[in-house]
């Protein structure tokens, strides 16, 4: 069996600290790297991958989904935003924030006024009122000041700055009443210190983009548009896959008259039902890491083909395909460490069954739990989940059997070891 020697998912290291309104509610975070998730402050030996590092890693923050119109300030450094790093976020959430000391280049300046123009926030840190301030400040949107370290004259001649060229004041390192009083006094928008928050450190997981095109994969094989010449371009950028698939459809096993050499005559010869079946357990055998258990994939399958059986047996009006996709991605949680919710995305699944993959409770839930309480041998369970069901034991017994049968062959098969 084919099995990635590299973990599915990239660690995920940042901090990040809340931006307050003046009536306490939540205006953004700044974001800080970090290089683990224990760091409490940032080591960076390359301040421009810092920068690629925190804006990857900024739009998948964990377990939350953060308000449409909450604002993430990313540093980034001149290269980054001389080569539209920036670009890659969303403009109405993504502050720009550079540093005053950034010399002001030309090409700074340009790249400043296309962000601007785009609809991109820009902030310039630990602003005092240099002279490359001066300049970089008729470009800016909002400057963030260090209340702790500034006394009044400072905040006094920076207050009127800003007010000179319509910009917003950010407070930070605010970290008692004093600073807190003293911001508010000069007039500053938004606050941010240890007063409210110290900065939390997020860690998590995410998916790498290779993985991610598998994923999506599963949707092209499972539209019922048959679309052989997407399927052919989609699988032609997978090496691995199109050796396996030729190896597999030249072999005795199908005893093909002609020699196969290319994806379209394979996929076209086959038929699509044949690739798409190969393809959903290669799919989902290749995305598992090389720290899971490789039955792993041989058991989702058999659930699958299980429930597809049942399915069929029971004429309820279920669709056979549907219960296949269901058992096939019903074991993703323990495969790849991550929460249903977020793998699910990806998958072409209703809402129904991606509902019950995520434990909500259903009809398709009832079915997942009837595999539970087999592979547990949790007999009167069972039982009960059977007649809920209403389906026939005997029936539901013949078919978890011959399910493990195909499995078993399905996974002996050339091409697939």
């Amino acid at each position: 069996m084919a099995i990635t020697n590299t973990p599915l998912y990239d660690q995920i290291f940042f901090a990040r600290q809340p931006i307050l309104q003046p009536d306490q509610s939540l205006w953004g975070y700044e974001l800080f790297f970090r290089n683990s998730s224990s760091a409490t402050t940032a080591i960076i030996s390359d301040d421009y991958k810092a920068t690629l590092n925190v804006a990857a890693d900024s739009c998948s923050i964990p377990g939350e989904e953060l308000p449409g119109d909450v604002k993430l300030v990313i540093n980034f450094s001149h290269k980054s935003i001389i080569e539209k790093i920036p670009y890659s976020l969303p403009a109405k959430n993504t502050v720009v924030q550079i540093p005053e000391m950034t010399p002001p280049t030309p090409n700074l300046i340009k790249a400043l006024q296309d962000l601007s123009k785009d609809g991109y926030t820009v902030a310039i840190d630990d602003f005092e009122g240099r002279p490359q301030g001066d300049i970089l400040i008729k470009y800016a949107d909002v400057v963030i000041v260090d209340i702790k370290s500034a006394n009044e004259d400072q905040l006094h001649r920076i207050h009127c700055i800003a007010q000179k060229e319509d910009v917003k004041l950010i407070a930070k390192r605010v970290e008692d009443m004093s600073h807190y009083q003293l911001a508010q006094k000069f007039g500053f928008a938004f606050f941010q210190g240890f007063y409210f928050k110290r900065p939390e450190n997020i860690a998590g997981r995410k998916l790498r983009p290779s993985e991610v095109v598998k994923l999506k994969l599963f949707k092209l094989i499972e539209d019922p548009a048959q679309d052989f010449e997407a399927l052919a371009e989609a699988l032609q950028n997978d090496v691995s896959i199109c050796y396996r698939l030729l190896t597999l459809l030249n072999s005795p096993t199908f005893g093909f008259s002609q020699k196969i050499t290319s994806i379209k005559q394979a996929i076209v010869l086959a038929g699509w039902k044949l690739i798409k079946n190969w393809l959903r357990v290669i799919l989902l055998t290749d995305l598992i890491s090389n720290k899971k258990s490789t039955e792993l994939p041989q058991l989702a399958t058999q659930r699958a083909k299980f429930l597809e059986m049942v399915t069929i047996d029971s004429h309820h009006n279920i669709p056979a395909e549907s219960m296949f996709l269901l058992g096939l991605f019903s074991l993703l949680g323990a495969m790849f460490d991550m929460p249903m919710n977020v793998v699910t995305k990806y998958l072409p699944l209703d809402e129904d069954l991606r509902a019950a993959l995520c434990g909500e409770d259903n009809i398709y839930r009832k079915h997942l739990e009837l595999i539970d309480h087999f592979e547990a041998a949790q007999w009167d369970q069972l039982e009960e989940t059977i007649i809920e069901l209403g389906l026939n034991p005997v029936s539901v017994s013949r078919n978890y059997y011959d399910s493990m049968r195909w499995a078993n062959s399905f996974f002996q098969t050339p091409g697939s070891v």
